[in-house]
C-alpha cells in the first residue's frame, strides 16, 4: 500500500502533461484533497494580506505566485486537470466530463450574483438598497480602479457586519419559495412555452452547480475497469475466480527461470529415487556406504 501511495505522488508529478492513460481511484483521492487542503489553509493568510494592503491605500503586490493559495492552485493546476481525465478514462468515461467542476463553479457566480442583487431588494429595511447606492456613488466619485477598491474596503470596514448578515439571514428565511411557483404558473397560463423556459433556467441556474459536484464526485469514487478499454490497460491487475480473495505471489512473473524441462524432471526423479533407496539400504538395512567404499 505504501509503495501504492508513493507512486500516486510520482506520477502526478512526473505524468502532469500526460491526457492519456489512466488513473485509479487510490491515486486521485491520495493527492486531490491533499492540494485541496493546502489551498484551504493558506487562503486565510492571503486574503487578510490583501485586505490589510487595501485598509493601507495601498496597491497590493500583483503577482499572483506572492500569494501561497492562488500560487499554487495556478501552479497544480494542470496537473490537477490531466490526473482528473486520467481518472475518467479508468473509469470508462470520456474525458470531457473533467468540465464538470468548471461548470458548477460558472453556475455558482451567476446563482451568487443573482442571490446578491436579489436579497439586498427585498430588504423591508432599505438596509439593502441603502448599502448598494452607497458602493455604487463610492466608486462613481473614485479616480481610479484602486482608488474605488480603497474607498470601498474602508467603507466595509466602518460597517457593522454582524448586524448587515443578521438582516440579511432574516430575510432570505423570510422568502417564499412559493412566489416563485407562483410566477411560474402565472407564466405557463399565459404561454405554457415561456413557462416551462423559466422553470428549466431557474432549476438549471439553482440546483446546476450542486447537480454537477455531485456528478464529479460520482464519477470520480467509480472502480476502475478491469483489463483494456479504448483509454488502455488498467493500472491494476484482472481478477479472477482462482485468485480472487487470494495473495498475489510476487515471484509468479520469474518461474520461468526455474521452470524444467521433461527429460530434466525425470532425471531429477531417478536421482532423488535413488537417493532415498541409499539413505534405506544405509540406515534401516545397515550396508556400508557405496560412495565410502570408492
Amino acid at each position: 500500500m505504501i509503495s501504492r501511495i508513493s507512486s500516486a505522488y510520482e506520477n502526478f508529478a512526473f505524468k502532469f502533461l500526460e491526457f492519456d492513460g489512466r488513473a485509479t481511484r487510490l491515486e486521485y483521492w491520495c493527492v486531490i484533497p491533499l492540494i485541496w487542503l493546502f489551498i484551504f489553509l493558506m487562503l486565510p493568510g492571503d486574503a487578510a494580506e490583501i485586505w490589510g494592503h487595501l485598509l493601507q491605500r495601498d496597491v497590493p503586490p500583483l503577482n499572483p505566485f506572492h500569494y501561497g493559495s492562488l500560487g499554487f492552485f495556478l501552479f497544480t493546476f494542470v496537473p490537477r486537470l490531466s490526473l482528473t481525465v486520467r481518472r475518467l478514462h479508468d473509469a470508462g468515461r470520456s474525458g470531457k466530463w473533467a468540465k464538470l467542476p468548471f461548470t458548477a463553479v460558472s453556475l455558482g457566480l451567476v446563482l451568487s450574483v443573482g442571490l446578491l442583487t436579489a436579497i439586498p431588494m427585498s430588504d423591508p429595511s432599505g438596509l439593502g438598497p441603502g448599502l448598494m447606492v452607497a458602493g455604487a456613488v463610492t466608486a462613481s466619485l473614485s479616480g481610479s480602479f484602486w482608488e474605488a477598491l480603497f474607498n470601498l474596503a474602508a467603507i466595509a470596514n466602518s460597517l457593522d457586519w454582524d448586524a448587515i448578515l443578521t438582516t440579511l439571514l432574516g430575510v432570505a428565511a423570510q422568502a417564499d419559495p412559493g412566489g416563485v411557483l407562483d410566477q411560474t404558473g402565472a407564466l405557463t397560463a399565459h404561454d405554457p412555452l415561456l413557462g416551462f423556459q423559466f422553470l428549466f433556467q431557474f432549476t438549471l441556474i439553482a440546483l446546476g452547480p450542486f447537480i454537477a459536484l455531485l456528478l464529479h464526485l460520482y464519477f470520480m469514487l467509480l472502480p476502475s475497469q478491469r483489463g483494456e478499454n479504448a483509454h488502455g490497460t488498467s493500472p491494476l491487475p484482472s481478477r479472477t475466480r482462482r485468485s480472487r480473495g487470494r495473495p498475489e505471489n510476487a515471484y509468479a512473473g520469474y518461474a520461468y527461470l526455474t521452470k524444467r524441462t521433461e527429460e530434466e524432471e525425470r532425471q531429477l526423479h531417478a536421482a532423488r529415487k535413488a537417493q532415498v533407496r541409499e539413505l534405506y539400504q544405509r540406515r534401516v538395512l545397515g550396508k556400508p556406504d557405496s560412495s565410502a567404499q570408492l
